[in-house]
């Protein structure tokens, strides 16, 4: 009994070096990164309605999205953000400091808040009671050049 309990830890002891590469273990750089590009939306697939020629380009947020979520406007426009819906609601950059949010007690049902986009780039936003910042009640702004 004692030989094959023997025999049989041996066993155990080679089955486990065999697990083991030798390979370095992936550092968490990679993590960090995956993490980074999961916290942001893939605009590359979405349509954006050109409203380059609108005197006065509007976002509607209704009860759970947000109507023309991804317009594309000239650097130095005012966007117009409305509450058209029943619910309470907020707007509030992707990117941190990339427009001024605009806050729940101020974006009440039929509440206008203007806000304009002096800079060309993709300026991404969300609604953090209906959604994450790239599931649910999201949308963006593309901003091109005057």
């Amino acid at each position: 009994m004692r030989i094959l309990a023997t025999i049989g830890a041996a066993a155990l002891a080679v089955s486990l070096v065999g697990c083991g590469s030798g390979e370095p273990v992936a550092s968490n750089a990679t993590t960090t990164t995956t993490k980074a590009k999961a916290d942001r939306p893939d605009l590359a697939s979405k349509d954006f309605v050109d409203l380059t020629g609108e005197a006065d380009p509007t976002v509607q947020a209704r009860d759970n999205n947000f109507v023309q979520p991804y317009v594309t406007v000239k650097a130095g426009t005012t966007v117009t953000f409305v509450n058209k819906g029943r619910n309470q609601h907020d707007v509030v950059p992707v990117e941190d400091g990339a427009f001024r949010t605009v806050e729940i007690d101020e974006f009440e049902r039929d509440a206008e808040v203007e806000i304009t986009f002096e800079k060309p780039g993709d300026y991404a936003y969300y609604c953090t009671l209906h959604g994450t910042k790239t599931k649910g009640m999201v949308g963006a702004i593309r901003v091109v050049g005057a």
